[in-house]
């Protein structure tokens, strides 16, 4: 069994993966969404566990962003919980270059960095960055029952970009989650949400890559199981994204059973270039629109263009942003499904057995 749950989790993601025996699966949690999406998703579903349950293979914090990192402070701040991880990856301040081991750094990576040094952090990639290197063979780890993860992202310079804008990217992020981060800002005022998207002109639109140092830092993976694949790209820029997927492929396209979209479908972090270099069919969203009304339209006319034939999109949330895309003349126009869960509550479910 191979199983992945997109938590409801406000904008941001947390993504819950089960794998091995269905009667006694094996855990990996990757990120906790933004504030609430603790006390509204999580905590009932670990609490729900016995507590010898609650001791997961893995535990990710792709990056310092609030909508990614507040439920993970919130879960390793409530002891009641009780949960355990073997091991944590996250890149925090130590972890940037050219950085003393013992510097922290400030506001909520710092809240987490305390939390993790009496936990087992990087212990795979021995206390140092998790990271992938310029060359050679990309990252990769068997976790206990045979889960296999392949590191796509960050690349060294990546988390040098973060390390000037650090603080700041962690204020914003951590004291005001409503203030737009850097290549992150809102929809202009009079934003159409009336009306059938034209597909091809929003495909057509210029593309300009997301600049934002947090998001550059993102750690994305590939997670494979007795013959499945999930691609979980965090907040990933496509540009690195392309080119570790064309060096894990041997530059033809790697095919993916699935693949969770990077930055919640923002039009600055998909590009045709990345959906080219994937061979997939079902394509996650995971954002409730707040703040910055992902996912931007560009990103699904993309998708629906050169996600492949007959794409699948799922969404974590039914909101007026992503409603169009359900229309009947536009699905068959172009041939693709959509899915959503039947309240903002449940999330959706990927599963193989």
């Amino acid at each position: 069994m191979f199983r992945i749950e997109m938590l409801p989790a406000g904008h941001g993601d947390c993504l819950w993966i089960e794998y091995g025996d269905p009667k006694a699966p094996r855990r990996v949690l990757i990120d906790g969404g933004a504030a609430g999406t603790y006390k509204r998703a999580l905590r009932e579903r670990l609490r729900g566990l016995r507590e010898n349950e609650r001791r997961f293979e893995l535990l990710v914090v792709t990056h310092i962003d609030a909508d990614h990192i507040t439920g993970i402070l919130e879960l390793l701040e409530d002891s009641e919980t009780r949960f355990q991880a073997r091991d944590i990856w996250f890149n925090g301040y130590r972890h940037l270059p050219d950085e003393k081991p013992e510097t922290l750094g400030p506001v909520q990576g710092e809240r987490l960095t305390d939390l993790l040094v009496k936990r087992p952090w990087n212990r795979e990639f021995k206390e140092a960055a998790v990271v992938v290197q310029a060359d050679g063979d990309l990252p990769r780890l068997q976790l206990e029952g045979g889960l296999v993860l392949t590191l796509l992202s960050p690349t060294p310079g990546k988390l040098a970009d973060l390390k000037p804008e650090w603080e700041k990217e962690v204020r914003k992020a951590g004291l005001d989650p409503n203030q737009p981060r850097p290549g992150e800002v809102e929809s202009p005022e009079g934003f159409d949400l009336l009306g059938s998207p034209d597909v091809e002109a929003l495909a057509a639109e210029a593309f300009s890559e997301d600049s934002a140092k947090a998001n550059g830092s993102s750690i994305a993976l590939l997670a494979e199981f007795e013959g499945r694949r999930l691609l979980l790209t965090g907040d990933a820029h496509p540009g690195i994204m392309t080119a570790a997927i064309k060096r894990l492929a041997g530059g033809g396209r790697l095919a993916v059973d699935a693949c969770k979209l990077p930055h919640h479908g923002s039009k600055a972090n998909v590009n045709r270039q990345f959906l080219q270099a994937l061979d997939c069919r079902k394509w996650l969203f995971s954002t409730n629109g707040a703040y910055f009304r992902h996912p931007d339209r560009q990103t699904v006319a993309r998708v629906i263009k050169w996600g492949g034939a007959q794409p699948e999109l799922g969404f974590n949330y039914r909101t007026q942003y992503n409603d169009v895309w359900d229309g009947k003349p536009l699905r068959e126009q172009y041939g693709y499904k959509v899915s959503y869960p039947a309240s903002d509550a449940e999330g959706i479910v990927l599963e193989w057995y």
